[in-house]
C-alpha cells in the first residue's frame, strides 16, 4: 500500500456546527411552531445526523431550549436594548409598538409567544427558560414604568406592576396577531392608550 494512501479516520465524527443547528432550529420553530417540526426535519434541514445533534443538545428539550435562548438574545434582547436606552419615555413605548407591529423581524410573530403558548408541551429545561424569559420582561416593564411614572411622563392611576403585566400581555397579543397574518396596530395603539396620561 502506498504511503500516500489514506485510511478512513477512525473514532466520533467531526463535531457538527453548534450555531448553525441552533439557528436552523429556531427559525423553523419560530415559523412552523415549536410543535410542528420534528427532529428528523430540523437534522435534514441542517445537514447533520440526528445522533449527532443528540450528542450535542442531549434531546428534543436541549435543543428547544437552545433555540429559545439564542433567540432571546438576538430578538428580546432589542426591546430590552430600547427600554435600558436614555430617552423619554413615550418614545420608548413607540419604538416598542413599532418592534412589535412593523418591524419585519416578526413577521412570523414571536417565538416565545409560541413556546409559552405551548409551554405544556415543552420540555423541562425550554418550561424553566420560559418562566426566566417572562420573569425578566416583566422586570424590564416594570422599571420602564416606574422611570414614566417618577418623571411625570406616565400618570396613569393604574399600578406599576399591573400596568407592566398588562404591556407585556398586549405586545405577546400583538406579535401573536402578527403570526396569524393580522395587523395589530389598530390593536396597539388602543391598548398602549391606557399608557398614556389621563385627559384632562
Amino acid at each position: 500500500m502506498s504511503s500516500e494512501t489514506k485510511k478512513p479516520g477512525r473514532g466520533r465524527p467531526k463535531t457538527l456546527d453548534k450555531a448553525h443547528v441552533t439557528d436552523v432550529a429556531m427559525h423553523a420553530y419560530w415559523e412552523e411552531g415549536p410543535t410542528e417540526v420534528s427532529m428528523n426535519e430540523i437534522c435534514a434541514r441542517a445537514g447533520v445526523s440526528k445522533p449527532s445533534v443528540y450528542r450535542e443538545f442531549g434531546n428534543d428539550d436541549g435543543l428547544a431550549y437552545a433555540a429559545l435562548e439564542s433567540y432571546a438574545a438576538s430578538v428580546l434582547g432589542k426591546i430590552l436594548a430600547i427600554i435600558a436606552d436614555d430617552d423619554i419615555f413615550p418614545n420608548k413605548i413607540s419604538k416598542i409598538a413599532y418592534l412589535s407591529a412593523e418591524e419585519e423581524v416578526h413577521e412570523n410573530g414571536c417565538l416565545f409567544v409560541k413556546m409559552r403558548a405551548a409551554k405544556a408541551k415543552m420540555g423541562p429545561k425550554t418550561k424553566a427558560l420560559i418562566d426566566q424569559i417572562e420573569s425578566m420582561a416583566i422586570d424590564a416593564f416594570t422599571g420602564l414604568l416606574t422611570q414614566g411614572r417618577a418623571t411625570g411622563e406616565w400618570n396613569n392611576s393604574i399600578s406599576v406592576e399591573l400596568g407592566a403585566r398588562y404591556l407585556h400581555a398586549q405586545i405577546g397579543l400583538a406579535l401573536d396577531q402578527r403570526a396569524r397574518g393580522q395587523d395589530p396596530k389598530a390593536l396597539l395603539d388602543l391598548a398602549l392608550s391606557v399608557l398614556s396620561p389621563p385627559k384632562a
